[in-house]
């Protein structure tokens, strides 16, 4: 068996399930690689780059081979697509554009500069841990049939999820897109925090409350007359729309027993408090200052940007996870919590040895 049909067989099984088995063909593609491979090193040389330091991996290459021929071919029907297999014009049009894609994305490289790739332990050690535990909420997202319990098991999901998006963020090396959406990631965990700490009725509150996100107008007749009530409870202005939007999004609060508040109290700092995190909000401002266009977060440093995002990102990932664990507790939903224990602490290894502490910067 040949170099190209290790690959093919290495490569096919995945993507023929990716694109919801299409059916890739082995000698199809095993001849497109032969001759991307060919061609892609005579792009080389004549640009006077060497094939050696500026290859791509065979399996990618497979990749980009399929992709296309999906892409072209996806609303064909059969006798058409498999005659095209046969097309040499068709054939030398695929080569010629995957080859002139590859080219481009694998050497003028025009993207940040990359600090952390994909295959720095990080990186994976991270994934690993959120991969472990999506996978839980995957396979037990049918453990209740309560409205609250899939309520705060997708607002976990989601927290996950971002987690991954910032990694995939470093990898880019956009650290400062990154520690956007980690701010986003806080609000989430704050949010988490309080829906765990007090309970089923404030989880219904807060899955409710998007009615009130509409004009008051474009309610309905119940909608309006309760919008008008709890309005009023908290002194809220409503001929002011800031006051309006903090009601929108944070009145939900007002359902957690023993709280007397006012519209002063809807904010996010108060939220942070009640989720136990007041300490974090100074890292939630300098997260801020990353979505405004300003001289300062233009004068930011790469490396203590990656050195803060990583680090918050752990922490926040900590918070999410000594409240997923008892919350899959509380619905009989295993979660090895040994295996969890050790991920983190292979993680936090990790961070320790790529990412050491920096000293602060002198005044």
């Amino acid at each position: 068996m040949s170099f190209i049909d290790d690959v093919i067989d290495f490569t096919l099984p995945r993507l023929r399930n990716e694109y919801g088995d299409f059916p890739f063909s082995h000698s199809f593609i095993a001849a497109m690689l032969d001759g991307v491979l060919k061609t892609y090193r005579a792009r080389l040389i004549d640009a006077k780059l060497n094939p050696a330091l500026n290859s791509a991996s065979a399996p990618d290459i497979v990749k980009y081979i399929c992709g296309y021929h999906y892409a072209r071919t996806l609303r064909l029907d059969e006798k058409t697509r498999e005659s095209l297999m046969f097309d040499e014009r068709y054939r030398r049009e695929l080569i010629y554009d995957v080859t002139d894609e590859l080219f481009v994305l694998e050497n003028i490289n025009t993207s940040a500069v990359r600090i952390v790739n994909r295959h720095n332990p990080v990186y994976c050690k991270f994934n690993i841990l959120l991969d472990f535990l999506i996978g839980i909420e995957i396979h037990n997202r049918n453990a209740s049939d309560e409205r609250q319990f899939k309520s705060v098991l997708k607002l976990f999901e989601t927290a996950f999820l971002k987690l991954k998006g910032i990694l995939t963020l470093i990898t880019q090396g956009l650290e400062k897109e990154g520690v956007i959406v980690w701010r986003s990631l806080h609000e989430l965990e704050c949010v988490i925090s309080v829906l765990c700490k007090y309970g089923k009725d404030v989880v219904t509150e807060f899955d409710a409350f998007d009615r009130f996100d509409r004009k008051r107008e474009d309610m309905d007749e119940a909608t309006a007359a309760l919008f008008d009530e709890k309005t009023a409870a908290f002194g809220i202005n409503v001929k002011n729309n800031n006051e309006v939007d903090h009601f929108a999004n944070y009145g939900w609060l007002g359902a957690i027993p023993g709280l007397t508040l006012n519209k002063w109290n809807l904010n996010f700092r108060y939220l942070e408090e009640l989720a136990g995190l007041a300490d974090k909000y100074r890292e939630y401002q300098v997260a801020c200052d990353a979505s405004h266009m300003n001289a300062k977060t233009m004068k930011w440093e790469k490396q203590r940007v990656l050195d803060f995002l990583v680090k918050r990102c752990f922490n926040s990932t900590l918070i999410i996870i000594d409240n997923y664990m008892p919350f899959l507790s509380r619905y009989n939903i295993p979660a090895d919590k040994n295996a969890v224990g050790k991920m983190i602490s292979d993680l936090r290894r990790m961070i320790d040895a790529f990412l050491p502490p920096i000293p602060p910067t002198e005044e």
